[in-house]
């Protein structure tokens, strides 16, 4: 009976881990069939497989593989395992060192590393999911410079001084900017602000002490003076009022 690895891998996550869990579900439902026995299963939850970011759960695998802990391998879809070809080319170096040619996928065909043929569509396959990526990347960078360039905010966590819509101005922390940016200009630094703060028991948006490095990115962010940055620039006044204005 083999001793089979079964990889899962999502790039985003809602916090509740059901992509994944759905996609471990099903290999193993196939390796039941197929009479495999799962050794383990290899997840990186909310990790893109497209950027050069490490993946512990992938690379654990491998050195399993390479060492010979495992020999098959389960993967919902060929684009879970990879989408960058450089990838697939030492994924595939490392089962061909390792002896193993059963390398299974539950959605995308049945594909053997062992022979040419199932090397050639799964190399085009981990083209063609590279090429998906990097489309989607594309529309995604131009989408931000889009939003960034009408003025409007984009998505993440509410800034210090706005409601959750991000346009609203919350007057109790606009209040607190403003004697911030005073302080400022009278020569106080970074530092004594953030022990007032936190003398005064005002938080940041997520519950925690200020630190010089929020306040500085706070005070210098055209944010606060009602202008749109992208990419550290300004490109455009901002769909919200200022908090700051030159006569403040």
């Amino acid at each position: 009976m083999l001793n089979v690895a079964v990889y899962a891998r999502i790039s985003s996550d809602d916090g509740t881990a059901l992509g994944v869990t759905r996609q471990v579900e099903d290999c193993h439902r196939l390796a039941e069939s197929l009479g495999w026995k799962v050794a383990e299963d290899y997840i990186d939850n909310d990790v893109s497989a497209y950027s050069v970011k490490k993946r512990p759960a992938y690379e654990r695998m491998l050195a399993d593989l390479r060492d010979g802990y495992r020999d098959a391998v389960i993967v919902y879809h060929a684009d879970r395992l990879t989408r960058r070809p450089i990838e697939l080319e030492q994924f595939v170096e490392v089962v061909t060192a390792a002896g193993v040619q059963q390398v299974k996928f539950v959605s995308g065909g049945d594909l053997d590393v062992g022979n040419g043929d199932g090397l050639m569509l799964l190399r085009m396959q981990g083209t063609f999911a590279a090429h998906e990526s990097d489309a989607k990347s594309r529309r995604v960078k131009r989408k931000m410079e889009e939003v960034a360039l009408s003025g409007r905010p984009h998505g993440g966590t509410r800034p210090f001084g706005f409601e959750a819509d991000k346009e609203t101005i919350r007057p109790y922390e606009a209040a607190v900017i403003r004697r911030i940016v005073a302080r400022f200009i009278a020569g106080e630094s970074y530092r004594s602000l953030a022990a007032w703060l936190d003398d005064e028991g005002i938080k940041t948006v997520t519950g925690g002490p200020w630190t010089t490095t929020t306040l500085r990115y706070m005070l210098r962010s055209g944010r606060i003076a009602g202008l749109r940055e992208h990419l550290g620039e300004v490109v455009a006044n901002a769909s919200w009022d200022p908090i700051i204005t030159e006569g403040d």
